[in-house]
């Protein structure tokens, strides 16, 4: 009897924290909820938001209409629901080749350094960057990027780019194939469809993939741990559990090698086990034993990839690295919410080891202390705004440099990117209610051992981003999946719900009648609102937009590659303008305006000429014919200036390098600035019209819902 009552109670307080666990998740995207619909972060222009009236409508149409198919496929045999998952994951594949192969980028910062670090290290050079010393992190995937182009014997920047595309789109293809596959199997097919089609719907599973960076290669790694710890607790083998354990070891391994920030993994898993498993003596051995498997494996990983890097050259330089408090210390900075950055990381970097642990111990301190603890709880909201409102995880930040790219996006970039970033942030404000919807389902009834996995994941990264490092909003992107899955989950909960109304005897046809013309009456008057709302601002008023005509984007940030230039004395670099421009920026030569003199040139005649503070604004007074200049840059002064350019040896950054300097190159935009409504107004009208037919079908499918009594009648 004691035994078993110890049993009740430990299932009771297993019921209860699973509740917990629900709620907080509940809590947490309620707030992100909103922040996505009113704060967007400001990472995109402004004036390229919809309005939120518009995002929270076409997002509730988009969710209505998913509740209804979910709703009508449930009643059908489940191929049906199989063959609409087919078609739709064809459809996504078709979009992918035709994207890998006409747009090839190189990204900014990070990852172009990684791309210009491993042509290196392929190359046979052993030298490593400093920007390696503060992101240590990122060694192993730069190796692993070394030997992918050894392999493939390509060095050009196009069969680069076709390759890694082509293996990024693998990947991600991979993860939600697996996703899928646990909605079906763990919710229904019917669920698993609507998954399909969010998914196939969101831009960043499409443009991220163009962007070779620990993300895209790091958001498999979950998903196959989730399938791998199913297979251990399914399996009532002792061989059988500490394979998969073994297996489990392997695929956290090998993800914590590329992202370390999966180590919240595991302990999902171990309080996943604590609140989702029966507790016994022998599941507590087997337990047990499988961490040991699990520790032994992880820790055999990382010794080996520490010889790997040794054998590579890499050494972590202490007096150039960043203590670990660092990134708490820069998460805490209210000037650049939560963000990386390059002021902190020198002030905490470089001095050598003590006085490094010094300046961040000071640093964290200081922070602490000016923001107190409400200021810790309102940098938290903003960190939480920075990373998680924006559902186009920053994916026209990176790749911002092509190589190749259809004209018509260079025509139409900006219009496009209208159009991409609100469909994904629809498509992500759709999946955020149903999943929140979805946790207050399972706050009530905690049923799905699954949904607990997820949130414990989602709620990791959420937690260790916000509280204890920095953030942007391309780290969210491994738990979008899961995030997916929830919503997916959320979308089946509101179906049963409604289909218990329908099933109703007091509800009935006439019921349902109501529930159409009423569902329709909200959308006319809520799209309506919308439309009106909206209209002036992009179709009417003017919006400075920028075109970009030319550019070299990869800046020279933590590699310290510099030009002397003597007094009195200049260099030169050609530039290649295909169409009309207005303005040449040089960001990293603005802060030394005050020393140089710098000239436009085309057949020897001077275009244009900025000094002083024109350098740093960078704008031509008029507008400037297509042609290849010469952009002069002189040192007016009586000492010797050191100007900041990208070396790259292998991987042409742009059309010239400067002259006398070959393989570098100076950090430029060439744009074309011009005033314009976002879209016209037919194609605004074409959007919202588009919304307003998925809310005529919703509205019919909710008022045709078949009665639950109705039965074919019998042929005579």
């Amino acid at each position: 009897m004691k035994t078993t009552s110890f049993i009740e109670e430990g299932i009771v307080i297993q019921l209860a924290l699973r509740r917990a666990v629900a709620a907080i998740t509940a809590i947490i995207f309620g707030v992100i909820f909103f922040t996505a619909l009113a704060r967007p972060t400001s990472d995109f222009s402004d004036a390229l938001w919809l309005q939120p009236s518009s995002l929270f409508f076409m997002s509730l149409t988009v969710g209505v209409f998913l509740v209804v198919i979910n709703m009508w496929l449930g009643k059908a045999p489940a191929k049906w629901s199989n063959w609409i998952s087919g078609v739709v994951l064809v459809i996504a594949i078709i979009a992918q080749a035709i994207i890998a192969f006409r747009f090839v980028g190189i990204g900014n910062a990070d990852p172009a350094l990684m791309r210009l670090q491993a042509l290196n290290l392929a190359n046979g050079s052993h030298h490593w960057f400093d920007y390696f010393a503060w992101y240590p992190h990122n060694v192993n995937l730069t190796i692993v990027l070394a030997w992918l182009l050894k392999l493939f014997h390509v060095h050009s920047a196009i069969t680069t780019g076709y390759v890694l595309n082509s293996l990024n789109f693998i990947l991600i293809d991979f993860t939600l194939i697996m996703s899928w596959r646990l909605v079906r199997r763990y919710v229904a097919a019917n669920s698993a469809a609507m998954f399909a089609i969010l998914a196939a719907m969101f831009a960043p599973f499409y443009w991220l993939a163009l962007n070779f960076y620990v993300d895209s290669v790091a958001v498999i790694f979950p998903l196959m741990m989730v399938v791998f710890l199913n297979r251990y607790f399914s399996r009532q083998t002792t061989s059988g559990k500490f394979t998969y354990a073994g297996l489990l070891a392997l695929t956290f391994t090998f993800g914590y090698l590329i992202k370390p920030n999966l180590l919240i993994v595991p302990i999902a898993i171990l309080i996943y086990w604590l609140l989702a498993a029966r507790i016994n003596k022998t599941s507590i051995i087997r337990g047990l034993a499988g961490l040991a498997v699990f520790l032994v494996i992880w820790l055999a990983g990382v010794g080996i990839s520490n010889a790997v890097q040794h054998h590579y050259g890499y050494d972590v330089n202490e007096t150039k690295a960043l203590p670990t408090k660092a990134w708490a210390a820069m998460g805490l900075n209210r000037d650049t919410e939560g963000r990386f950055n390059d002021h902190d990381a020198q002030i905490m970097s470089g001095h050598g080891v003590k006085e490094n642990k010094r300046a961040t111990d000071k640093l964290l301190h200081q922070r602490l202390k000016e923001n107190g603890v409400w200021g810790i709880i309102t940098q938290s909201y903003q960190k939480t705004i920075t990373m998680w409102s924006t559902g186009s995880l920053g994916m026209f930040d990176s790749p911002n440099q092509f190589f190749k790219q259809p004209s018509f996006y260079q025509e139409h970039k900006n219009k496009l990117q209208f159009l991409f970033i609100n469909l994904a942030q629809i498509v992500y404000i759709t999946v955020l209610g149903a999943m929140l919807i979805g946790s207050l389902f399972e706050m009530l009834s905690p049923r799905r051992n699954q949904v607990l996995f997820y949130e414990l994941i989602v709620l990791g990264i959420y937690g260790m981003h916000t509280l204890l490092w920095t953030v942007d909003a391309h780290y969210a992107f491994v738990t979008f999946p899961f995030l997916f899955m929830m919503a997916a989950t959320g979308l089946h909960d509101i179906s049963d719900l409604l289909e218990q109304f329908f099933a109703h005897p007091s509800y009935g046809e006439r019921g349902r009648t109501w529930t159409g013309i009423v569902t329709l009456l909200i959308f006319a008057i809520g799209l309506g609102y919308a439309d009106h709302h909206n209209h002036q601002p992009l179709v009417e008023t003017g919006v400075t937009q920028t075109q970009v005509v030319n550019a070299q984007l990869v800046a020279n940030y933590a590699q310290r590659d510099n030009v002397k230039l003597a007094p009195h004395h200049s260099l030169t670099e050609k530039v290649t303008a295909k169409r009309p421009f207005s303005r040449l920026e040089l960001p990293d030569v603005a802060n030394q305006a005050d020393s140089l003199a710098i000239g436009l040139q085309m057949n020897r005649q001077t275009v244009y000429q900025w000094t002083g503070a024109d350098i740093a604004a960078g704008s031509a007074v008029t507008l400037q014919d297509p042609g290849v200049y010469r952009l002069r840059i002189t040192n007016r002064t009586n000492h010797d200036v050191y100007l900041p350019t990208t070396a790259s040896a292998y991987l042409p950054l742009s059309t010239h390098a400067i002259a006398g300097h070959p393989h570098r190159y100076l950090h430029y935009q060439v744009l074309n600035v011009f005033n314009t409504p976002i879209i016209s107004n037919k194609q605004y009208q074409l959007i919202f019209i588009s919304f307003a037919i998925l809310a005529i079908i919703s509205a019919l499918g909710l008022e045709y819902w078949p009665d639950p009594n109705w039965e074919e009648p019998a042929l005579d």
